[in-house]
């Protein structure tokens, strides 16, 4: 292979993975009632960590309104932490590390799921996108943050990242992608503040900024010097005004700065051109290399999307990516690290009566209908 996948890879902390190989955060919609984690989520997980380097897991909303679909898993109470624990567990007894996505949906949390409340948002501005499952396709105007309310928001974070201390994991993984709420605060579209928290740029990277560096000072006050601790980033967005490659990369280059462990880029396809400019077609990895500054050049970028078979991942490292994530594969092939190890091909297609061998949670299988074979 160009790139050692299979060699071990170390992070900035000192952490060290088996390989360079991630199960990217899938929504298994799992969760119990309450956002506790059920049993179902701990299978689902534990038949995935063999041979994998680590496993991301879902997003895991920081405040009890903050759930983005149902079945949501919470690290929002110290009463999640014995289930949050025996997930940990059950995933480091298999030899992969344990990192928990932490977030909060924003403007993108449907009522139906969390208690019927209004979204909170960084300004009252409804998204462009649907929000899930609500009934009409609906988008609804959310609520403003407070300024004190932004304050709470930036310590829950900081609570759950002691949490995820707590109940064992190796680290987490902040969840500023996908038109969630850190990049709602980022975002010229969904962020029309007045105060410290909105208006030029520089003004609107205050919030991913002070997340980053509350996690990183409750990292420090719990002692632990090798805790994972990465981030997660769109790099485009479809809203006008919104947020442009050039917007993300003055970002990453201030987070940077940040010690952080890795980024983490959220594409459909690890090759992705612009999805603003239709008639760019330089793959985004390459602009990134090219412009990231010398700090940025230092912390690990995980590539993700539409890598299946071993040459997928071959080539993903090949553009400029120093580890990869992989969600479809993985949901059809648990052993896939094992399987491209042994072979060229894999598989992301189900068979119909696979859903208890393969550990797929009901809720999940009822999501899967591109994936199953007729």
């Amino acid at each position: 292979m160009t790139h050692s996948l299979f060699q071990p890879f170390t992070f900035p902390s000192g952490n060290e993975l088996q390989n360079h190989i991630f199960m990217a955060p899938i929504t298994s919609q799992s969760a119990l009632y309450d956002g506790r984690v059920s049993t179902e989520m701990v299978e689902f997980y534990r038949r995935r960590a063999r041979n994998t380097g680590a496993i991301i897991i879902e997003s895991t909303f920081v405040q009890d309104n903050g759930r983005g679909y149902p079945g949501a898993v919470g690290v929002d109470h110290d009463n999640k932490i014995p289930g949050l624990r025996r997930l940990a567990k059950a995933i480091q007894a298999e030899g992969a590390k344990a990192i928990l996505q932490i977030f909060h949906a924003g403007r993108m949390a449907p009522p139906m799921y969390n208690q019927g409340q209004q979204p909170v948002a960084p300004s009252p501005v409804a998204p462009l996108q649907d929000m899930g499952d609500i009934p009409g396709k609906k988008t609804l105007t959310p609520r403003e943050l407070t300024a004190e309310e932004v304050d709470e928001m930036i310590e829950a974070f900081g609570q759950a990242t002691r949490r995820a201390i707590d109940a064992g994991f190796d680290g987490i993984e902040i969840h500023g992608a996908n038109t969630f709420l850190i990049q709602q605060f980022y975002s010229p579209h969904s962020n029309r503040r007045m105060d410290r928290w909105g208006g030029s740029r520089d003004e609107r990277a205050h919030f991913p900024l002070a997340v980053t560096r509350k996690v990183q000072e409750v990292v420090a006050e719990e002692a632990c010097e090798d805790f994972i601790v990465g981030y997660r980033f769109s790099p485009e967005e479809i809203e006008e005004p919104g947020i442009r490659f050039e917007d993300t990369m003055y970002l990453l280059n201030k987070l940077a700065e940040e010690d952080l462990d890795y980024f983490h880029v959220s594409l459909a396809y690890y090759k992705a051109t612009s999805l603003v400019d239709t008639t760019d077609t330089q793959p985004l990895i390459e602009k990134y290399r090219q412009v990231q500054s010398d700090r940025l050049a230092q912390i690990p970028l995980i590539g993700v999307g539409g890598i299946v078979h071993r040459a997928d991942a071959e080539a993903a490292l090949a553009a400029g990516y120093d580890a990869i994530a992989v969600g479809k594969a993985f949901i059809a092939t648990p052993d896939w690290p094992k399987v491209i190890a042994n072979s060229d091909d894999a598989d992301w297609m189900i068979e119909p009566d696979q859903a208890e061998d393969l550990k797929i949670p009901e809720t999940l299988w009822d999501d899967l209908s591109l994936m199953i074979r007729e």
